[in-house]
């Protein structure tokens, strides 16, 4: 979002001085433009390389994404994973393939440039193409042809969360309750998870099993020309990763069961996530001073796979994967952190979303060697995640230098989104435009860094710049939401001027970083009620203001006044 030349934030007129001697800081002529349109865009002052991130977001999600005539001949629009991943050279190939996965990376962001299609219809061609045991493909394609990658067990869980995503973006029961091959949704959701607990479902730990991938990789241990499938024989384990994912598709079909009308389903699907979260802890997470971070598997008996690195040492990404998909107690969220960041800086990596600490010498599979592919290289895949569960776990500082870690490192190849990084093999992944990873760390800004909620047509705003200052401006097809803000901090206030066209009032949160009692002002007349709420290391106060343009002031009451 670009202010008028020569504009600068102390001519925004927030009237932070004004404000810090409890007079309603007027809006002068030189305020920012928060009217309606459609449009996306963020700055922030101290960070000038964020800017131009969102042109490379939207540039690479445009490149990606198709449109196609469905299995019922009903249109399809999607995103695939990135230009390599394009195959209409190859005879008898469909030209492309959406994946489960991708498609539930892809949709956080995406919803801001595109509309209801591009949320809901691949997330239903998925569930047309539903195996008859309610198992779901990796893929589906023009060619209406499916396929499993067998070796992972986040196929069925990718498209749940993929579902709960556009539910959350457009919470429609009809959505749900729509039919489709002859059951519903919301029927075919459930089916899916249900083949996951009957068929992946480890006795011995209750834990969802897959074969001896990485945490969250499709490249198993064993050599063999098809890496991506299991044969007998083949060592099976329980990963962190799986868990964590699996644990936001049991929370999704919660939700999107109770708006269903489905209570028995909600109330199983509840317990299922509790037992889930208490048998991680107990098989996965070391508490000893020497770990506090979630182990990256365990293999399952019987065992015959032997390594050179201890296991319980490995630190993994499938750790941001718990915080992200809320698997994570509180208590746990900063030792995973610690952890995470020292295999970062132990690594020499530059930025964040390290897949793993150190690596595996010796897997079979030569795209796996050390430092390669998924075995301890660098995906931008993962930072988004990781940078955006920093943020929504209160841990900002760190999240800010981690997006800034990010932002820099895209500024030295600008308008590429590389799928994966060596920088230790001076090496990266063929794909240099992958959608996953454009969404994701677009997700990390503005949902991260300045947090913008929307759910359906309401709007939740937290601006996450702490001591920044800076602007975002979203747009959603689907919804015709917008919302806009430009955020000034100084050290005893803060100001937020806004605008939106959501139908009901915004929730405002805004951090209270001075020791002293907080107030509240809606354009420097009207006193507004505050609630506080600790997360992390941040005191976050909230209001609820009305929709339209408005500026919103907190700041601390001096010492020795009367309060109101």
């Amino acid at each position: 979002m670009r202010r008028p030349r020569g504009q600068t934030c102390a001519s925004l007129g927030l009237g932070l001085a004004a404000l810090l001697l409890f007079a309603g800081p007027a809006i002068s002529a030189e305020a920012p433009n928060l009217a309606y349109a459609k449009a996306v865009g963020w700055h922030v002052d101290s960070m000038p390389e964020l800017a131009s991130m969102e042109p490379t977001i939207h540039a690479v999600l445009d490149r990606v994404h198709v449109a196609f005539s469905g299995v019922d001949g009903q249109p399809v629009d999607g995103f695939f994973p990135g230009p390599t991943y394009s195959y209409d050279k190859l005879p008898g190939w469909a030209p492309f393939r959406l994946y489960g996965r991708d498609t539930a990376t892809d949709l956080p962001m995406a919803r801001y440039y595109y509309g209801t299609p591009a949320l809901r219809s691949a997330i239903e061609e998925f569930l047309r193409e539903q195996y008859a045991d309610g198992s779901i493909s990796a893929t589906v394609a023009p060619d209406y042809k499916v396929d499993k990658a067998t070796v992972v067990s986040d196929e069925e869980t990718s498209v749940i969360v993929g579902a709960a995503e556009a539910f959350d973006a457009m919470p429609d029961p009809a959505w749900l309750n729509q039919p489709l091959r002859g059951q519903t949704a919301i029927e075919r959701l459930n089916r899916a998870m249900d083949w996951v607990l009957a068929n992946r479902r480890d006795a011995s730990t209750a834990l969802i099993k897959r074969a001896h991938t990485t945490d969250w990789g499709d490249i198993k241990w064993e050599p063999n020309a098809d890496p991506s499938h299991m044969q007998p024989g083949d060592q099976w384990t329980v990963s962190i990763y799986d868990q964590a994912i699996a644990y936001a598709a049991l929370r999704g079909l919660v939700r999107m069961n109770a708006a269903a009308g489905r209570d028995a389903d909600r109330a199983r699907w509840e317990a299922q996530a509790a037992d889930l979260r208490a048998a991680t802890d107990a098989t996965l997470w070391q508490d000893d001073a020497d770990h506090g971070f979630y182990r990256i598997h365990r293999h399952l008996a019987p065992d015959h796979v032997r390594h050179d690195v201890d296991e319980s040492g490995v630190v993994a990404i499938g750790n941001a994967a718990a915080i992200f998909y809320g698997l994570a107690d509180a208590d746990k969220v900063p030792r995973i952190l610690a952890a995470l960041e020292r295999a970062r800086v132990d690594a020499g990596a530059g930025k964040p979303g390290l897949s793993l600490d150190p690596a595996y010498p010796a897997w079979f599979q030569v795209q796996m060697d050390q430092r390669m592919y998924q075995n301890g290289a660098l995906w931008d895949w993962w930072a988004g995640r990781q940078i955006s569960a920093e943020f929504w776990s209160g841990f900002w500082h760190i999240a800010r230098d981690h997006l800034l870690m990010v932002a820099r490192d895209w500024a030295s190849h600008p308008g590429q989104v590389r799928e994966w990084e060596s920088p230790w093999l001076a090496r990266t992944g063929a794909d240099q435009a992958y959608a996953g990873a454009a969404a994701v760390v677009g997700q990390s800004v503005v949902d991260g860094l300045f947090g913008v909620q929307i759910v359906g047509r309401e709007v939740g705003l937290m601006p996450r710049l702490d001591d920044a200052s800076g602007g975002v401006r979203v747009y959603e097809p689907a919804t015709d939401i917008y919302v806009a803000y430009e955020y000034q901090a100084a050290e005893r206030g803060e100001a937020l001027q806004y605008g939106s066209n959501s139908p009901t009032a915004l929730s405002i949160r805004l951090p209270v970083r001075w020791p002293g009692d907080t107030r509240a002002r809606l354009d420097g007349k009207d006193w507004l009620p505050i609630t506080y709420q600790r997360t992390g290391e941040m005191l976050v106060g909230t209001v609820i203001v009305p929709s339209g343009s408005h500026l919103v002031t907190f700041f601390e009451v001096a010492s020795g006044r009367a309060k109101f």
